[in-house]
């Protein structure tokens, strides 16, 4: 048994994806540019206000003005009718979206890679699976078909589903009924027998890969034509006529297409599915109708296209380790750079791919501004005005693998409030680096871990607050710099193993241990010296560190980054950036006993700037 999925009006159905509200509108879908611009795909409710595929777009607005206008003075005296919103009367014209059109088939091909392994990628808007050995997971063909039925709605999209003994007649099945279908064995010829020849020829191009991939675009439309003006002079208007024709005298006239078209309407014959491998990229992007300014409308349709991809990802049994945003902003004025001739020729000589077309480097001549005094193309002193449409892009690097719409959208809104794209946006990409969904069994004994998701959130606002940089976990370096760390992204442990390779805590029972406490920032000193070595200290805001010097060790000399140069950012930041040369002493300072009946010693660091000649006190023993 094989099925076919078929989504009628393709292209309308990959626009409704995207925005399940125009559902219940009547929409017309529009390709190339104006004042060529046609009518390529409509839906059933703007076939009822009596559009048609073909009609410029100047006549679909002003068609869809009409019937709207009649509709309402209709409305206005059947005061039962009142109750139905007047947007849903009113037609919606869209442009064609390339972007969406390919997220719409990598999302069915994801839903029925997932039910069979065994697909033929026959066209963007049909799919074909082989069914034999499922019966044992799905059941009967009919549970199968609205099995398959079910998957494809959940992607936001109606689809027509057939069940047939051979390929071609499930094809044809679902380009010609509604709904789910499923033609018992034998039953192919009667079944198949009132369908118009239309879906014959129209599927006859896509019926055969293998012969159809030898034949140019042209060439098979000129025999698709020929074919359809020769049997509709003969008065064959239907699968059963053309079924019923002789083979010997169709084969004579018509050739070898003939006798392959006789074959399909009776629906016989059976061929190889050419199979394809399931999509590996993980991508949704949305042509916005119009700009949108704030964060608050973007996130709508960041959210309808997180629920997308991670459907798409949950019928694939993945999550997401990485999460890709890209925004295409408004182009303005502002955004239009000068290039130099010589550049114009080197990027105009590269030919131009899909892929690259929304990067800033990639030039289109039609946009070109030209000076209009002086200008010769090829000599040196001449520039070009080249509007680039600019690009925002963000990347969200999970700790773990996630596959939470909700979560990810949080994260977005919060990486774009600290990171805003400063333009309106017109598109947007979403892409999703698949990963293996993460599964971890902790120990009984082990302390438990907040969940990854609210941990990632959390984390996400505490950067927002204090900055990137200042916030996660502190890693020392291999450096001889006191206080030598980076701030790296805090991450729980994976494991108990891990969690066991952690150092030992410090015993207590270690007479050497001492603890210090270091002052942020350090204190200034005035030091009176004898011999080189300080024997007084006074400080204005530290009453503690003056006094007389009982003991004193050192120095101690530490140098390092030398070879760098100290910025003044550095120089304004703290002592823990640039070059350092510093002699350390530790020193006893006499004070007062708290009982008040003796004198007591107070051990400090203290440590000289060679650079400067300035003192300072940076930490207190315990």
């Amino acid at each position: 048994m094989f099925a076919c999925i078929y989504i009628p009006d393709f292209p309308v159905e990959a626009i409704v994806r995207a925005e399940p509200l125009l559902r219940e509108r009547a929409i017309a879908v529009l390709e190339g540019k104006p004042p060529l611009a046609r009518v390529i795909a409509l839906n059933e409710k703007a076939r009822l206000l009596g559009m048609e595929t073909g009609m410029t777009k100047l006549q679909a607005a002003i068609f869809a003005e009409n019937a709207s206008a009649v509709d309402d003075h209709q409305r206005a005296h059947q005061k039962s009718n009142t109750s139905t919103p007047a947007s849903s009367r009113v037609a919606i014209l869209r442009q064609r979206s390339p972007e969406q059109e390919i997220s719409a088939h990598a999302g069915l091909l994801d839903i029925v890679h997932a039910f069979t392994p065994r697909v033929e990628d026959t066209a963007s808007d049909t799919l074909l699976l082989d069914l034999a050995g499922l019966e044992r997971l799905y059941g009967t063909p009919a549970a199968m078909a609205a099995n398959l039925a079910a998957r494809a709605l959940g992607t936001g999209m109606e689809a027509n589903i057939a069940v047939a003994a051979n390929p071609d007649a499930a094809m044809h099945a679902a380009r010609g009924f509604d709904g789910t279908t499923v033609i018992p064995s034998g039953s192919e010829a009667q079944r198949l027998g009132v369908l118009p020849l239309q879906i014959l020829l129209d599927a006859f191009e896509i019926s055969s890969p293998q012969q159809a991939s030898r034949k140019s675009a042209p060439a098979k439309n000129n025999l698709r034509e020929q074919l359809l003006d020769t049997l509709e002079r003969w008065g064959v208007r239907d699968f059963r006529t053309l079924a019923l024709l002789p083979e010997r005298a169709l084969s004579s006239r018509l050739g070898e297409a003939g006798v392959q078209l006789r074959r399909l309407a009776r629906g016989e014959g059976m061929r190889t599915l050419v199979l394809c491998e399931p999509p590996s990229q993980f991508e949704e992007a949305m042509e916005l109708e119009s700009a949108v300014e704030t964060i608050e409308s973007l996130s709508f349709v960041l959210n309808r296209l997180l629920e997308q991809l991670c459907a798409r990802l949950e019928a694939r049994a993945l999550a997401a380790q990485e999460l890709r945003l890209r925004l295409q902003l408004d182009r303005k004025v502002a955004d239009e750079e000068t290039i130099t001739a010589q550049e114009l020729a080197e990027s105009l000589a590269e030919p131009l791919n899909a892929t690259s077309q929304v990067e800033t480097r990639a030039f289109n001549p039609a946009k070109l501004v030209v000076p209009e005094e002086g200008f010769s193309p090829g000599k040196e002193g001449n520039d070009y005005s080249v509007a680039r449409a600019p690009i925002f892009q963000r990347t969200l690097r999970l700790p773990v693998s996630m596959r939470d719409a909700k979560v990810f959208l949080k994260l977005l809104q919060l990486e774009l409030a600290a990171h805003p794209p400063g333009a309106p946006v017109i598109k947007i990409w979403i892409a999703a680096e698949p990963a293996p969904p993460r599964s971890a069994q902790r120990g009984l004994f082990m302390p438990l871990a907040p969940e990854a998701e609210k941990l990632e959130i959390t984390l996400a606002r505490i950067s927002a607050v204090v900055g990137e940089r200042r916030a996660g976990i502190a890693r020392l370096l291999d450096s001889h710099r006191l206080e030598s760390f980076r701030v790296d992204r805090f991450a729980v442990a994976g494991d108990a193993a891990n969690s066991a390779a952690t150092p030992t805590t410090w015993d207590a029972r270690s007479e050497s241990a001492l603890a210090m406490r270091l002052f942020r920032p350090p204190y200034p000193l005035q030091v009176r010296l004898e011999d080189g070595r300080p024997i007084t200290l006074s400080n204005g805001s530290k009453d503690e560190l003056q006094g007389k010097v009982m003991w004193s060790a050192g120095p101690w000399r530490s140098s390092g980054d030398w070879w760098t140069e100290k910025t003044k950012e550095a120089e304004s930041q703290s002592a823990l950036s640039g070059a350092w040369d510093r002699e350390e002493w530790d020193i006893a300072l006499a004070r007062k006993s708290d009982e008040g009946n003796g004198c007591g010693a107070a051990l400090y660091r203290i440590y000289r700037d060679l650079a400067t000649g300035r003192w300072f006190a940076d930490a207190s023993y315990d």
